[in-house]
């Protein structure tokens, strides 16, 4: 009886479980990369969102920086607040080093 169990294997199955788990570690591996390639598009997607976001607080800051020194900015400033004017031609004096 313990005989009719144990019999070998046709000579082309071994060779067929071979090639099955073969293509079974294939699936695998090609959906494990389709995986990890989806995950690094989302961060690359991520990481650009925040690029954008950065180079749109850049030109708000150059535009705000700009304004700040504007020089009709400056001069409206220096007279409203400190009281500056600007002297007659002949109030002003020559200096000579």
């Amino acid at each position: 009886m313990s005989r009719r169990l144990v019999r070998s294997m046709p000579s082309g199955s071994f060779l067929m479980l071979l090639l099955f788990i073969a293509i079974l570690l294939s699936a695998l591996a090609v959906s494990y990369s389709a995986h990890w390639n989806r995950q690094l598009l989302n961060e690359l997607y991520g990481e650009l969102s925040v690029r954008d976001k950065a180079q749109a607080e850049w030109g708000r800051l150059i535009l705000e920086q700009s304004t700040w020194t504007a020089h009709n900015r400056i001069e409206a400033l220096a007279t409203e607040q400190l009281k500056m004017h600007i002297p007659d031609p002949a109030a002003v004096r020559m200096v000579q080093p």
